[in-house]
């Protein structure tokens, strides 16, 4: 797939709320043969078009795309947080928020669903280091106040264990503070415009920033000017 001009997008035959976009699909694998109307289905499964039409990058649906197909990542995490930031139901993730460190500065991002257990235990970590552990605290009050020396029963630790890692991940969603990979995005005339996606890795940002500029740039100039302001 490959980004063209505007003209390119209009000429395509695509349904209407394809006109919008900035580029026109050019996909095929390595027999050469064409995906386009598999990209174009995967664009309408999404529903893409319908939640930001003219505004995510040919970018963002290569790579949710090729991940899809890679069976590495479900597009729907990053679509739903998409939504969100268009006005649609809270994820539980943490809000978008400004990149204020160079090389992504300028832009700004949002923590979407990794299904991973680094991920999980990213999150297990979080809700330990922000909220302890709940239960167990309670029941050491409980034990104090009735005066007793209590002790760890085996009948204990599944529900012990339950609250430290499915109540916590629960009490992170309900603050709307959980944690996961990044959706990439640039603010402009009040609006959002989605880019890439990527991960906390600072060795892979200045490689993310070239392709947003390479690709992106095409797409929405104002992106590089807000890249080139910090």
């Amino acid at each position: 797939m490959t980004s063209s001009n505007p003209e390119a997008a209009d000429s395509a035959e695509t349904p209407s709320a394809a006109l919008s976009r900035r580029w026109k699909i050019e996909a095929h694998d390595q027999d050469g043969t064409s995906r386009a109307d598999d990209v174009e289905a995967f664009i309408q499964r999404t529903g893409l078009d319908t939640i930001a039409p003219g505004r995510f990058s040919a970018l963002l649906l290569l790579n949710l795309f090729a991940a899809s197909m890679a069976g590495v990542m479900e597009p729907s995490c990053v679509v739903r947080e998409i939504k969100a930031l268009e006005g649609g139901k809270n994820s539980g993730f943490k809000p978008g928020r400004p990149l204020n460190h160079l090389p992504l500065k300028g832009l700004w991002h949002k923590h979407y669903q990794v299904m991973s257990l680094p991920s999980l235990a990213k999150n297990i970590k979080r809700g330990m280091d922000i909220h302890g552990m709940p239960l167990f605290e309670q029941r050491m009050k409980e034990a104090q106040a009735a005066g007793e020396v209590r002790y760890v029963q085996v009948e204990d630790v599944a529900a012990l264990a339950s609250d430290v890692v499915h109540g916590n991940y629960m009490r992170l969603h309900d603050e709307n503070r959980l944690a996961g990979e990044w959706l990439i995005y640039a603010r402009h005339e009040d609006q959002n415009y989605y880019l890439t996606i990527c991960t906390h890795d600072k060795a892979t940002h200045a490689t993310v920033r070239q392709q947003i500029e390479d690709v992106c740039g095409m797409e929405f100039p104002f992106v590089k000017d807000l890249l080139a302001a910090v």
